[in-house]
């Protein structure tokens, strides 16, 4: 059976593969999906050293952790504005949004030169991240279980009940759509709780596939609402712009609108999907399997 330093070596060494990988076309910035998908394997590798957190040197743990931290920052700026012109650009195509083209466009280029003012920050934390050597660093780490009397079992088991346990704390927040805040905090549990599953799948095999889809559908589906929540928190800084056209103006109601309603609508999507699980006691059942001590 595979034991914790192996578990989290060939863990690590993935994901930090991964994150390589996509060096290259983050600096050239010509395809935004190289960004997303360093992003994705950060928020991994960062999950990791989370599960694996009780069991490394905290002065170690702490270092890579903040490392992490602060690179994912200037990349999560960066996406949240390549999401917001991918979705922009999308509406430009819309029969709908025929009448605000000029403003929609507007707003486009704006965000485009918001963009434009992130992409240096983001090179010189690549550098300072590659002249530290801090995926080596969290390369050399080794996770211990020697003083804590339970077995490699017992603690990935621990680490699933931990992470399905922190998203159904959220659970009374799910018909309460105007909770924000908790709904995005349920989002974020659900992304750990998924990569964990998916991490273990390494030590307990394809039993925990469905759990994990289950947990990335509750994922995606409170991140579609997400998205739309941080739309409605720049259109209102918009509509507080002063001295703008017509046009501008006549797009942002549009956008305005045209979020509200789509917000709506995921948010009835997350409803019925995190209904249909709970019908299905994925759960439950994901819960009596991390009981099982045997």
């Amino acid at each position: 059976m595979m034991d914790e330093k192996r578990l989290f070596i060939r863990l690590v060494k993935k994901h930090v593969t991964a994150v390589e990988r996509e060096v290259p076309g983050v600096r050239a910035n010509k395809d935004i999906e190289h960004l997303h998908r360093m992003r994705v394997a950060l928020r991994r590798l960062k999950s990791t050293l989370s599960d694996f957190k009780d069991l490394l040197p905290s002065r170690e743990y702490g270092s890579a952790a903040d490392d992490l931290r602060k690179l994912l920052r200037s990349l999560g700026q960066a996406r949240d504005i390549d999401t917001k012109i991918v979705f922009l650009q999308s509406l430009t195509a819309s029969p709908v949004a025929a009448r605000h083209l000029t403003g929609i466009r507007e707003i486009i280029d704006e965000l485009r030169e918001d963009r434009g003012e992130v992409q240096p920050k983001i090179v010189r934390n690549l550098g300072k991240a590659q002249q530290r050597r801090i995926f080596r660093s969290i390369l050399s780490l080794r996770p211990s279980l020697e003083d804590t009397g339970i077995t490699v079992d017992e603690w990935a088991k621990g680490r699933i009940l931990t992470r399905l346990e922190k998203m159904l704390s959220l659970e009374p927040y799910v018909r309460k759509p105007a909770c924000i805040k908790e709904l995005h905090e349920m989002r974020i549990a659900a992304k750990g709780f998924r990569y964990t599953l998916e991490n273990l799948e390494l030590f307990f095999g394809k039993r925990l596939v469905p759990f994990a889809r289950a947990a990335m559908r509750v994922q995606r589906a409170l991140g579609e609402m997400h998205n739309y929540d941080v739309w409605l928190g720049l259109i209102k800084i918009l509509e507080d712009s002063s001295g703008r056209d017509a046009c501008f103006r006549k797009a942002v109601f549009f956008l305005s609108e045209e979020c509200h309603a789509r917000r709506e609508k995921a948010y009835r999507s997350f409803v019925s999907e995190w209904s249909l699980l709970k019908k299905r006691k994925a759960w439950a059942r994901l819960g009596f399997f991390a009981l099982d001590r045997k």
